[in-house]
């Protein structure tokens, strides 16, 4: 099988010649231009041959348009510091309007998919990042995620507002995304835990902004919602527009099995994220591998880590994940 045979058949739960495979990590220096980005996805592509691809946009990013200022790390392992929250209380929030998704930080990187995309040629799948606003919100804040849903609960319009310019501005980023080379979107968020949203919550806030973004890349073949975190509200997710599902493997979480028969689409999963991988043998992170594959069948399933790696994490360590594949 090409990749990309082999990740539509894994989507489809059709058999496959080897379960798809891959990593993603970021690298905090290299995700600051388009050339360095494209350059560092393409060199992890060719290293390590995964079968699909997930570059690792810089998280800021997505509030760049309204203002967020920062600044770039100087080493690989260290993220940005912010320097400028563009909203200061629900006021601010409140006067956000749409950006527009083709120029600034959002065209960057839209620039860096396109080299991805012409550097790796078509035969394997690229899924392209793109937060939830919901996600995006407390990069607006000073306050963060306490000050967010402190707003959602005082001031729920004002939240409201800003997550609908901030929806519409994604929807356009997410099909400009499709039309730059993209298969499908990596769609995230990582609020929509137990610990801090309600269900009725995460139905007010999360699902009326998620909808319009992924209908956006309906179109698209490889959609992929990742719910970030221990004891997400897994149910509220299962019958999004998407291909398949990613999320932890981690307390108040379903298997990957369970998440599965829950949603009817594939699973994304199965290997360890930082810090925890780092802390494994070849051989552990092998084991991993195989016991996702036997829990599934061989079936519905996509290789890859429960969030991020980071960008030491020794080679060893994810060539063993391929020759266990």
């Amino acid at each position: 099988m090409t990749n990309r045979e082999r990740v539509l058949a894994a989507l489809r739960g059709d058999p496959v010649d080897r379960v798809p495979l891959a990593f993603w990590m970021h690298n905090f220096v290299t995700e600051n231009a388009a050339a360095s980005l494209a350059a560092e996805s393409l060199r992890l592509a060719r290293e390590f041959g995964w079968d699909y691809l997930k570059p690792q946009c810089r998280a800021q990013c997505f509030a760049e348009p309204w203002g967020l200022r920062y600044r770039a790390s100087e080493a690989r392992a260290v993220p940005f510091t912010l320097t400028h929250a563009p909203c200061a209380d629900a006021g601010d929030l409140r006067r956000l309007e749409p950006a527009d998704p083709a120029t600034g930080a959002l065209g960057e990187q839209l620039e860096a998919l396109g080299l991805v995309r012409a550097g790796l040629g078509p035969d394997t799948p690229i899924l392209w990042t793109v937060f939830s606003p919901l996600m995006v919100a407390p990069y607006l804040l000073a306050g963060g995620v306490e000050q967010t849903l402190a707003i959602a609960r005082g001031e729920p319009a004002a939240l409201e507002a800003a997550l609908d310019a901030v929806a519409h501005t994604l929807a356009g980023y997410a099909r400009l995304a499709l039309a730059a080379g993209a298969d499908g979107l990596f769609y995230a968020t990582n609020v929509a835990t137990r610990d801090r949203l309600a269900p009725a919550e995460c139905r007010r806030f999360q699902r009326p902004y998620d909808l319009p973004v992924l209908a956006a890349a309906t179109a698209a073949p490889f959609n992929v919602l990742h719910v970030c975190g221990s004891a997400v509200l897994f149910e509220e997710f299962a019958d999004y527009p998407v291909q398949a599902f990613s999320w932890a493997q981690a307390p108040g979480n379903p298997s990957l099995r369970e998440g599965q028969r829950r949603t009817g689409r594939a699973v994304v999963g199965g290997l360890p994220a930082k810090p925890v991988i780092a802390t494994l043998t070849p051989d552990a992170v092998a084991g991993r591998a195989r016991a996702a594959v036997r829990e599934m069948g061989g079936r519905a399933l996509l290789l890859g880590p429960d969030c991020s790696v980071n960008p030491d994490t020794p080679a060893a360590l994810l060539r063993a994940a391929r020759v266990a594949a």
